[in-house]
């Protein structure tokens, strides 16, 4: 007989509360037909960026480096409403922390969709295929758009 290992999915499904099912499906509203993201693809960037919340992956309060639920950098999260403090950090509040990074995902979705001009002469490469923009889509939530904007016009240039 074999032992079954567990995955971190299972150690999800296992601590996963109510109230952070509702912040990611919540969250997940901001996302349309049109984006090819949804509540899965939520899931997914949770658990690649804190394991799921996991406290010790959740890095520091008021942290100047991507911290909290989604790893947010303070900058993105400004960006989109959030407080970031040593006393109040809201990257750490699962329903300010989904809400925000799916504003961030559907806002990539936007710029990976078509030639977009980011901060100053840096530019996106749109991308027609939906499955491929997905792809970008999650490397700059993790990169940060302008990273991959560069790096496509590297590519080009190779």
């Amino acid at each position: 007989m074999t032992n079954k290992q567990s995955s971190d999915v299972d150690a999800w499904l296992e601590r996963e509360t109510g109230h952070v099912r509702k912040a990611l499906e919540n969250a997940s509203r901001h996302f349309d037909g049109n984006d090819n993201l949804g509540v899965n693809t939520l899931e997914a960037v949770y658990a690649r960026e804190s394991s799921f919340g996991l406290p010790k992956k959740m890095g520091e309060r008021g942290s100047a480096k991507p911290a909290g639920h989604f790893h947010l950098s303070p900058a993105t999260a400004k960006r989109y409403g959030l407080t970031v403090t040593k006393n109040n950090d809201q990257r750490f509040d699962i329903d300010y922390a989904s809400s925000a990074s799916a504003r961030y995902l559907k806002d990539l979705h936007t710029f990976f969709s078509k030639d977009t001009t980011l901060v100053g002469d840096t530019k996106t490469v749109g991308i027609k295929n939906p499955s491929e923009r997905k792809k970008f889509v999650l490397g700059a939530f993790n990169a940060g758009e302008g990273s991959i904007a560069k790096a496509q016009h590297l590519a080009e240039k190779a």
